[in-house]
């Protein structure tokens, strides 16, 4: 057998390992509950709400919510609340359709000794429509 059908059939070979070990890969960052769906969810929503991005933080929202609150209607809610500085997603209990979230926020406001830290736990509703989760958000 001549080298170059050798290494042309061993790179394919190669090849073939590589784009099945990244699909393989790919795979694996799927949530494998809905507890971890949520989870991500809730962190990729806060995280757009620390960095003040408004359109993405809707997103995360109920549709039914969305269509009744555009995005400068729903980003002021925001006004006036203290500086987030932290938060961390504790935890999600899920029923079928229906997940209750713990977020841990950090925030900054101003006392009378200055800035201080205030950290406080807060449920959040997160309700799965058409295979996707959304914060169920009250009007």
């Amino acid at each position: 057998m001549p080298m170059s059908l050798l290494s042309s059939s061993a790179l394919r070979l190669i090849a073939a390992l590589a784009v099945g070990t990244l699909f393989a890969g790919c795979a694996s960052f799927q949530p494998a509950t809905p507890e971890q769906a949520v989870t991500a969810r809730a962190d990729q929503r806060w995280k757009a709400l620390m960095a003040a991005d408004w359109a993405k933080a809707h997103t995360f929202l109920t549709p039914a919510f969305r269509t009744t609150m555009p995005v400068e209607r729903y980003r002021e809610r925001f006004v006036g609340v203290p500086r987030w500085k932290n938060v961390i997603v504790q935890s999600a209990k899920c029923e079928p359709e229906k997940c209750t979230v713990v977020v841990r926020i950090e925030a900054q406001y101003g006392g009378r000794a200055g800035l201080e830290t205030l950290s406080t736990d807060m449920p959040e509703t997160w309700l799965q429509e058409d295979g996707q989760w959304y914060k169920y958000e009250p009007m």
